[in-house]
């Protein structure tokens, strides 16, 4: 009985030197800097991201215009449609724009919805183009068009060469990398620690260039605008920008 009694008391004693054993593991943690004990160093990490931004001058005018008639018959309009389509083409193409495409072709019935039922009053016929040219040439341009046959300006969007979007990302991402870096400093110079190495690098800058916004689209009186002066075009800036996780072991 003694000796059951004896082992009870050594047994308690054992839980309490564990007991004590995990309450000093965890005041040294908390002494250490407020991070939670871990099984290694490696794993005290700190994930930042940080944010770069460059604005850059546009160069280029994105356009896209096209020839919409309307007419009794869809033969009729279809042959229209393209006899001035084709007259277009060929006066941008001696204009010398870059990336001449067709982005749109479309031949559907109008009706009087006034009536019922609704009566057929003819058909309209679409044909849409976009290109690219300076902006420096993009209201001569636009009025060359207008004089060849285009109907309708649809949108004229700006953006800058391939080599200035180039050396905006490079400085976009150099500035992403320093506000990280910086934002990581802050916090641990606050919890009297420092960085030791860089762990982990993400980078999140494809597709960051913002789309520049399109103008509104340009029709009927616009029209006789266009043709009775030289259109003024004015490109303004484009942001460029790029995000850059870091994971950073202190």
């Amino acid at each position: 009985m003694d000796r059951l009694k004896g082992w009870k008391r050594l047994k308690g004693v054992a839980w309490l030197g564990v007991v004590l054993a995990l309450a000093l593991l965890g005041w040294n943690a908390i002494a250490g800097g407020g991070a939670m004990a871990s099984p290694g160093e490696g794993s005290r990490t700190l994930t930042v991201t940080g944010q770069g931004s460059v604005a850059v001058e546009t160069s280029i005018a994105v356009i896209r215009l096209g020839v919409v008639l309307q007419g009794e018959t869809a033969q009729a309009v279809q042959q229209q449609v393209a006899e001035r389509s084709e007259r277009l083409v060929n006066r941008l193409k001696e204009l010398q724009v870059s990336a001449l495409q067709t982005t749109g072709i479309s031949l559907y019935p109008q009706y009087d919805y006034q009536q019922s039922p609704p009566r057929l009053t003819g058909v309209q016929g679409q044909n849409s183009l976009q290109f690219e040219v300076p902006i420096a040439r993009a209201g001569q341009v636009l009025d060359e068009a207008v004089a060849a046959g285009a109907t309708q300006v649809e949108s004229v969007s700006f953006r800058a060469d391939e080599a200035t979007l180039l050396q905006a990302r490079s400085r976009a991402l150099t500035q992403a990398v320093e506000d990280a870096q910086r934002q990581a400093s802050d916090v641990l110079r606050a919890l009297n620690l420092s960085i030791r190495s860089v762990e982990g690098i993400q980078i999140h800058s494809e597709g960051s260039i913002a789309p520049p916004v399109p103008l509104a689209g340009m029709g009927g009186a616009e029209h006789a605008r266009l043709q009775a002066a030289s259109t003024p075009v004015e490109g303004g800036q484009q942001a460029v920008r790029a995000q850059v996780t870091l994971e950073i072991r202190f």
